[in-house]
Formats: structure tokens, sequence, C-alpha cells
């Protein structure tokens, strides 16, 4: 066997690997809608399990979220309340001073400095009280009713395959190339192996 038809096998099977890869890649995006030829229908990967995985992806946000106890923990953090104690008592104190005049101009005839200390003391104690078991129930009705999994589900049904394309490739660009060397280098064993090979037969 001449060097030219060694150099050919070697670079028929390194091109075929490449070949091979080139078109995994492609076709987990390309095409972006199905395209007919004759009885069989081609659709990207991407494009034609995108719906259901959408769906798949927003059960499993949904029931995360839901088994998730942090949230809670953080909306009853004493912490919090802590950073919202200034708002609050802004709050009580104008409506103490302020609005009561309004709502209730007699009683207010009767509230003192002292009576208005005590009132805010008291209102304080019980937001103080009040605010956690608000917010636990809150963060339970949150779980339910934000129905995350259908807002995930939109989102990523809206999204275009163009831009997830452009994610996957900026994201593991890298990775795709060295799939694609590998599959080459891959295909260069093999040639050398059918080169082996055609040579023992000859033998």
């Amino acid at each position: 066997m001449s060097s030219t038809q060694v150099i050919i096998i070697l670079f028929f099977f390194t091109f075929t690997g490449w070949l091979i890869a080139w078109g995994i890649a492609r076709f987990i995006f390309w095409p972006g809608k199905p395209l007919k030829l004759g009885f069989i229908t081609i659709w990207g990967l991407v494009p034609a399990s995108k719906r259901k995985a959408a769906s798949m992806a927003g059960k499993i946000f949904q029931g995360e979220l839901m088994a998730y106890k942090g949230l809670e923990a953080q909306l009853t953090d004493p912490v919090l309340l802590q950073k919202l104690r200034p708002e609050i008592e802004n709050h009580v104190d104008h409506f103490l001073n302020e609005k009561i005049k309004i709502v209730f101009p007699l009683l207010s005839q009767f509230m003192g400095e002292k009576t208005i200390s005590q009132f805010k003391s008291s209102l304080l104690t019980e937001i103080d009280e009040l605010f956690p078991v608000l917010m636990k129930k809150f963060s339970g009705e949150l779980k339910t009713e934000l129905k995350i999994d259908k807002v995930i589900e939109e989102r990523i049904n809206a999204l275009d395959v163009d831009k997830i394309k452009d994610f996957v490739y900026s994201a593991a660009g890298k990775k795709i190339f060295l799939f694609k060397a590998i599959c080459s280098l891959t295909g260069l064993m093999a040639g050398i192996l059918m080169l082996a090979i055609l040579s023992f037969l000859k033998v």
C-alpha cells in the first residue's frame, strides 16, 4: 500500500470522526422547527424537547420549593424583624400622634405622652409576637399560591432556541471542541487499526 493511500485512509477516518461529532453538536439545536423529508421528520433535540423539559423543570422546582424550609426560617428570622422595626416604629408613632386624632378624636383628647408611650410599647410587643406567626403563614401560602412550576414552564417555553444555543456554546464551547477532537482522534485510531488489519491480511 502506497503512502498516498495510507494518508487518504487516515484522513477519511479522521474526517469521519470529526463529521460525526459535528453532526451530533449540530443536531442538538438544528433544525429549530420540524423539517419533513418524505416520511422522516427531523427536529433538533432541544427544540423538540423544550416543552416537555420545561414542564419537568417546573415540577422539579415546585417540589424543591415545597420541601425547602429555608424560606420559612428566613422570613421568621428575628433579624428580619429588627431590620423592619424602625419602619414599623415610624408607622406606629405616626398613627398614635397623628392618625388617632382623626380616627378616634374623642379618645385622643385623653391620651397624654405617658399613655401614648404605653400604647406604643404594647403595640410593638404584639407585633413582635405576631410577626413570626404571620410570616410563617405567609411562607406557606406563598409556596402554595405562587405556582412556581407554571412560571418556570412559561419562561423556559418563551426562551428563543438561538439564545439557548448561544448560552450553551459560550458556556461549553471548549468542551464541545474537545468532544470533536476526541471523535477525530478516535477516527484516526480506527484508521490506524484498519491499516494494521489490512497489512496483516496481506501477510
